[in-house]
């Protein structure tokens, strides 16, 4: 509650706090524990009244000049789902039967920008077994893989946007890997024969800075242009090995602490989080967005202009915490350009109207931050979830998990970002099937038909 009191309420505070502790009620609960069951209950009804509570009164979107970006684009399955045998139709006239081709219809239908995900791991192998365990993560995001999405992305003459996960093969909001650069030699000596683990802030920010100079090399020599970095994936709980629940030289803390912890931190606490987590992040970030640039620079590429952004899941986020990360990354050293947000309105959260949770967010961000917001990862089912994402079929009230539904909600959240700070938003994996009903394409023997919210023209012509 630091800056809420003045001194003499401090002291008034602490000396109440001291009695409490000193006495306890015939309960056997101490008087401090009750005030604590107190303020947890004030906290909760305040979640509770935040559900269905929402105002733009007085409320002003950031300015930006960013022209809207649609970022519909192939996703990092498309290219394995090709290779097993996938296709894809628009017009019923011809087949889609390759990368290339699915990106060219992205792009008549409305497309500004590709998009490829990249780990540290450089090489696909044959099985998808990392550490002797099973990893549907291991062949999709590597650096060859991106190399091609880029080169493709050159011929089309459209903008990339790159997703630098700083992870081996994956992270996201529920998972963090530190990063492995065994096979890029040229950086791995710089860990001067530590282990990721054993390596200080100063030490990782040198290698850090040392891959983004050489990734964004590589990128830019493929011929395709980069408007927009983004650095990490759903990063609210670690970025490159200082994460939640990792060993660290940089915080030993952090490796003993539950992963439970990232569903009651954000809400009750992210105080803590900031502390011990985001801080540190936001200077690797900024290590790595130095070596980018230096890249430009090497390769005479004016960067003037080049954006830069970081990407949060929002469903174990309140709006006022989301608007502190951001703060946080800017405060501690990484001048980020725009704030990413994850927004999937079926997943479970901590607020019962998603739609509320996702506006309220945005208007915090604009608000507390001075940010426009990115929606990196957004869809919604047109049927009955299963498997994996069984969870994921909380119905938002007007919006019926049908294709109707999917594409007007699709509608709606592209409307309403344009007039309230929101600079584009890219649908998440459209055209993979194991992605269930949340896809754009319906599937039948491998083959992809378009649903409503692909051929709705409203909602991909800008």
């Amino acid at each position: 509650m630091k800056g809420y009191f003045n001194l003499e309420e401090n002291e008034k505070i602490k000396n109440f706090l001291d009695k409490c502790k000193r006495h306890k009620v015939k309960t056997g609960f101490s008087i401090v524990g009750i005030i604590l069951l107190i303020i947890i209950i004030i906290v909760g009804i305040k979640i509770l009244v935040a559900q269905f509570y929402y105002s733009e009164s007085g409320y002003v979107p950031v300015k930006t000049d960013e022209p809207y970006r649609m970022a519909l684009s192939v996703s990092p399955f498309t290219d394995k789902s090709i290779k097993e045998g996938y296709t894809y139709e628009f017009n019923s006239t011809y087949t889609i039967s390759t990368v290339e081709d699915l990106e060219k219809l992205y792009i008549e239908r409305g497309a500004t920008e590709m998009y490829v995900r990249i780990a540290t791991k450089r090489h696909v192998t044959s099985e998808d077994i990392t550490d002797g365990e099973v990893d549907t993560n291991a062949n999709v995001h590597t650096f060859d893989q991106a190399i091609e999405l880029c080169k493709t992305a050159a011929k089309l003459n459209i903008t990339m946007n790159p997703e630098v996960m700083c992870a081996y093969t994956y992270m996201d909001m529920e998972k963090q890997q530190a990063p492995r650069f065994e096979e890029y030699p040229e950086i791995y000596k710089l860990q001067n024969g530590k282990d990721w683990t054993e390596l200080s802030l100063d030490e990782i920010n040198v290698v850090l800075k040392a891959y983004g100079k050489f990734l964004a090399t590589e990128i830019l020599k493929t011929g395709c242009t980069v408007k927009n970095w983004n650095l990490g994936n759903e990063a609210n709980f670690g970025f490159a090995g200082v994460s939640l629940g990792l060993k660290t030289a940089v915080n030993k803390n952090l490796e003993g602490v539950s992963s439970f912890k990232r569903y009651i931190l954000p809400v009750f606490n992210p105080g803590w989080l900031e502390e011990n987590i985001w801080k540190y992040n936001a200077k690797e970030f900024a290590a790595v967005r130095e070596g980018i640039l230096e890249a430009y620079k090497d390769l005479s590429i004016d960067s003037t202009g080049v954006k830069f952004s970081t990407h949060i899941a929002t469903v174990v986020m309140t709006p006022g915490a989301c608007a502190r990360y951001f703060n946080c990354m800017k405060k501690n050293g990484y001048p980020i350009d725009t704030a990413g947000i994850s927004f999937y309105p079926s997943a479970p959260s901590l607020y019962v109207k998603a739609m509320i949770l996702f506006k309220k967010t945005v208007m915090e961000i604009n608000k507390k931050s001075n940010l426009p917001v990115f929606i990196g990862e957004f869809s919604y089912p047109s049927g009955e979830m299963s498997g994996d994402f069984a969870g994921w079929n909380k119905e938002v009230s007007g919006y019926p998990h049908s294709e109707e539904g999917q594409a007007a909600i699709y509608k709606d959240v592209v409307n309403w970002g344009k007039t309230h700070g929101v600079i584009g938003i890219r649908y998440w994996a459209a055209d993979y099937e194991n992605w269930g009903t949340m896809g754009l394409f319906k599937f039948e023997n491998k083959h992809g038909k378009p649903k409503q919210a692909l051929l709705d023209d409203e909602i991909h012509r800008q």
